[in-house]
């Protein structure tokens, strides 16, 4: 499964954490922006959350 970025520096603070980065693509809606594909897992969404200001609780 993969998780869709759309905001480059969240885009770099997951490259810089060691995510595995997928690929990029244009944004359907607006082409001037770039869509960034990581591969999706719980230490992904730990750290997506963790950059939210939330918590991350996997679901079982």
């Amino acid at each position: 499964m993969k998780k869709n970025i759309y905001k480059k520096s969240i885009f770099e603070e997951l490259v810089k954490r060691g995510h595995n980065f997928s690929h990029s693509m244009r944004n359907r809606d607006n082409p001037k922006y770039q869509v960034y594909v990581f591969f999706d897992s719980p230490e992904l969404r730990k750290d997506l959350a963790e950059m939210s200001g939330k918590e991350y609780h996997e679901e079982d």
